[in-house]
């Protein structure tokens, strides 16, 4: 059970910072002076970085091992930290982004998450899964509002470029903490036997036929998910409606506090209804919400369905985490996490310069909705394909 306790301790950690960083990027970048390509270019940057970490995990993981792979990728969080914290250099600072395995979301598709959903099954009893994923993801969007909240700090100092720059180094100091909780969280290695092979060598044809599948799939709805990012929506609200950054904070928190909450619910419903049901029906409503920002016409009606969007919206993540669990065995299950996050990750990619295309021509509502109509093509494509199976 403590091993548990550690894991949810690092989702925590993690995804506090990250959200902070989500909101504080792309404002950050443009009060340097950089224009909305190298915002655009910035969240690529991130995003391009999980894709890369993620296949790394896919091909070597099994040889590195669970831990020590979670060591390795805290390393690089601080060395992520020490470089946004200690340069305005362009370069740097997107190497930095690249190396930390940054969310750019309440929730996550880097590396981190990939090892940490595939040991979880394996650290609960086997009745409680769907729960334990539902708590794993409320502390995870719980800690992402009060990193949306402290976004806001920079503006209330006097000098907000030096504030920022302290709370990359604070991101770094997160990967120390990391380092510490995963030296001590014991074994959790796969407890299946057999030879360890490169890549995907150990995992059966039916389920590398699931996997090939499933990337497709998430793909378009990373894609989609690039588009309307916290860093896409916070740039979106400043620009459109000239919202500052300590307002975006507050909207921020109280966005991530709805949406910790309905991943409570979540498996709860899939008790009843099934995890694919519950992850597509809510998806694609919450899909229909976020059209409507952009076409509400007024501020206050933006953020009504922006919270109407957020109160279901994610609601499919530990249902989906859970028909991962029921489609892959313990010995499968960080790879099929680590191939669908990395075509998550890769998809994602195209949504930032595209994002800054859309920005740049005055489109400034385009990218979120094509988000919506590509994510309501995901519900579609994966309740089709699996339907019929149970789940």
């Amino acid at each position: 059970m403590q091993r548990l306790y550690y894991i949810f301790i690092s989702k925590a950690s993690r995804t506090s910072v990250s959200s902070l960083l989500s909101i504080l990027t792309p404002i950050y970048l443009a009060r340097l002076g950089y224009s909305a390509v190298y915002v655009g270019v910035g969240l690529t940057a991130i995003l391009a970085g999980n894709a890369f970490f993620n296949i790394l995990l896919t091909w070597y993981g099994d040889y590195l091992g669970r831990k020590r792979s979670l060591l390795l990728f805290s390393l690089l969080v601080v060395v992520s930290g020490v470089l946004l914290s200690s340069t305005i250099f362009l370069p740097l600072i997107l190497l930095g982004l690249f190396l930390g395995n940054i969310s750019t979301t309440g929730t996550e598709a880097g590396p981190f998450q990939s090892i940490e959903t595939g040991v979880l099954p394996i650290l609960d009893a086997e009745g409680k899964r769907n729960r334990a994923f539902g708590v794993y993801n409320f502390i995870g969007y719980g800690a992402s509002s009060f990193g949306a909240f402290a976004a806001s700090a920079p503006d209330y100092f006097q000098d907000s470029l030096l504030a920022s720059r302290l709370l990359y180094l604070v991101y770094g100091l997160v990967g120390i903490l990391l380092l510490v909780i995963y030296s001590r969280i014991g074994n959790i290695e796969s407890q299946e036997t057999g030879p360890r092979k490169i890549g995907l060598g150990n995992v059966r044809p039916e389920a590398r036929r699931d996997i090939t599948k499933l990337s497709f799939f998430y793909s378009i709805d990373a894609f989609g998910g690039s588009l309307v990012s916290q860093f896409v929506l916070s740039y979106w609200f400043n620009q459109v409606y000239k919202v500052s950054l300590s307002s975006l904070g507050e909207i921020f928190l109280a966005v991530n506090v709805v949406t910790a909450f309905s991943t409570l619910v979540a498996p709860i419903l899939a008790e009843k209804l099934g995890n694919l049901r519950t992850m597509v029906s809510t998806h694609l409503l919450s899909n229909v919400f976020l059209i409507m920002v952009p076409l509400a016409g007024s501020f206050l009606a933006a953020i009504a369905f922006l919270f109407l969007r957020q109160s279901i919206s994610q609601m499919d993540v530990p249902t989906r985490q859970a028909f991962m669990a029921q489609l892959f065995t313990d010995e499968e299950r960080v790879p099929a996490n680590a191939v669908t996050n990395t075509s998550r990750s890769l998809s994602g990619t195209f949504g930032g310069p595209l994002t800054a295309v859309m920005f740049m021509v005055g489109a400034s509502s385009l990218p979120i909705l094509t988000g919506g109509f590509s994510k309501i093509l995901y519900d579609v494509l994966v309740y089709r394909s699996y339907r019929k199976k149970g789940f």
